[in-house]
């Protein structure tokens, strides 16, 4: 059960959210897939690891790469 505190700050975000069109649900995998068939071509490619790829290098092979909004 919510205390007073916690129920009135509840109808408080409710009340913003009906004002700002409702709420957002992010819904994203919290792990992130990759092709690993790709990378390690890639990688013999290079010749290089695949702990030497950069953030960026690994990008390239997210299957659920994350949503970005602009």
């Amino acid at each position: 059960m919510l205390s007073e505190t916690e129920r009135r700050a509840d109808i408080e975000l409710d009340e913003l959210a009906e004002k700002a069109g409702g709420y957002f649900k992010f819904c994203r995998p919290l792990t992130i897939e990759f092709d690993y068939p790709e990378m390690t071509e890639y990688c013999r490619k290079k010749g290089i690891s695949k702990m030497d790829l950069s953030q960026e290098e690994l990008k390239l092979f997210e299957l659920n790469p994350p949503l970005v909004y602009g």
